[in-house]
């Protein structure tokens, strides 16, 4: 007879386990102090599996594996923006090559993964063959990478003798762009070494730059599946458009939260929505502003003297942080701009900037745009739910 409670009651701890395991996120345990965020998957039994990085067991360091060999410390992750900051190479001793060139001639990534560089990152690109002063990029005296060697801190001064001289130039580009996107290339006929720059700003001093090389994915889609079980009680394992791929599609009044790799409840609409179209005007301005550029008439006479000029007048609001003066008043609908909103017209004022940078090779492919866009409109669509 007392075989009877025990059996129940381990069907009971059974069906609690399920129901967790169901329920719970996929997230990987953090490594160090860095915590893993859904998608990226540091073993195949959590995250996605198409998202990788690698916590080294006995250090508790956590790395980003390029093609070729190669891998690079992660210094931090900002999951609400799909970003990762890793560490780039460091030096070989007493000399101004980086570990990497002589494994796998700089960073390659892997572009079957969903993972790119972004266009917030300028490098620099050191001990440079004299061939490369007649290429596109900024090789130039009054290039960036010298104010980068001889004041960021970053640098000794004898090594940083050994990155430029007078026949051997370092040189400056904006990354993101084709191929940029997926390789920073090194090589003894060309450069030995680079230098990655997070969001910099000129008007800082160049102790103040921060060292970084910014790599983005894409957002994940929903988790695939086999049978039921394998999906949340808020989900249903369903055919999808590729044939013979079933994934854990969301029920009716849920939404796919990618950040988090879960179904979540719809809510009822937020101040987000005033995001969106806070956002949509700003991106409206700027293809505007881009097709009045083109054709050389970015100008707008109805403004004071020293706006006229669109391109101008947002660049100044961008240094300064005037944010909100380059969006529609009307938009607001009277109300207060939150950090939502702010921070929505950010994401939209960095792609609209790069797209007009004056140089062709430092603008973002067309597909990095559109990846970015659809990027953007995910963080705002989660908002919104």
């Amino acid at each position: 007879m007392p075989v009877f409670p025990y059996s129940c009651c381990f069907f009971f701890f059974f069906l609690l386990c399920l129901c967790h395991f169901c329920s719970s996120l996929k997230t990987c345990p953090a490594c160090g102090q860095i915590e893993i965020p859904y998608p990226l998957s540091t073993s195949p039994n959590c995250g996605d599996p198409h998202y990788p990085l690698r916590c080294d067991f006995y250090s508790q360091k956590l790395y980003f594996d390029a093609l070729n060999g190669s891998s690079y410390r992660v210094l931090r992750i900002m999951a609400p923006f799909q970003r990762l900051v890793i560490q780039p190479s460091p030096w070989l001793s007493a000399s101004c090559v980086t570990q990497d060139m002589p494994v796998s001639e700089g960073i390659w990534l892997n572009q079957s993964l969903p993972f790119n560089i972004t266009s917030s990152n300028t490098v620099f690109l050191l001990n440079c063959s004299p061939r490369l002063l007649v290429s596109p990029l900024n090789c130039t005296p009054s290039s960036l990478c010298h104010r980068y060697l001889e004041s960021s801190g970053h640098v000794d001064s004898k090594r940083a003798a050994q990155c430029t001289s007078g026949v051997d130039p370092c040189c400056t580009f904006i990354a993101g762009g084709m191929p940029s996107a997926y390789k920073i290339r090194l090589h003894s006929s060309g450069c030995r070494a680079f230098r990655s720059i997070l969001h910099l700003d000129i008007e800082k001093p160049a102790n103040e730059w921060e060292e970084g090389l910014e790599i983005q994915w894409v957002p994940p889609p929903e988790p695939v599946c086999k049978t039921q079980m394998d999906c949340s009680g808020a989900s249903k394992c369903s055919p999808t458009s590729v044939q013979g791929i079933l994934r854990c599609l969301c029920n009716k009044g849920y939404h796919w939260d990618h950040v988090h790799g879960t179904c979540s409840k719809n809510k009822g609409k937020t101040a987000a929505s005033l995001s969106i179209k806070v956002s949509s005007g700003v991106i409206s301005f700027f293809i505007v502003a881009a097709i009045l550029a083109a054709i050389g008439n970015a100008i707008d006479f109805s403004r004071d003297e020293d706006d006229v000029n669109l391109a101008i007048f947002v660049s100044q609001r961008a240094k300064t942080g005037a944010l909100m003066e380059i969006v529609d008043q009307h938009l607001l609908d009277k109300e207060e701009a939150s950090s939502d909103i702010l921070a929505s017209v950010k994401l939209f004022l960095d792609l609209a900037l790069a797209c007009l940078r004056e140089k062709k090779e430092d603008r973002p492919a067309m597909k990095d745009v559109v990846q970015q866009l659809h990027y953007i409109i995910q963080v705002l669509n989660q908002e919104v739910c």
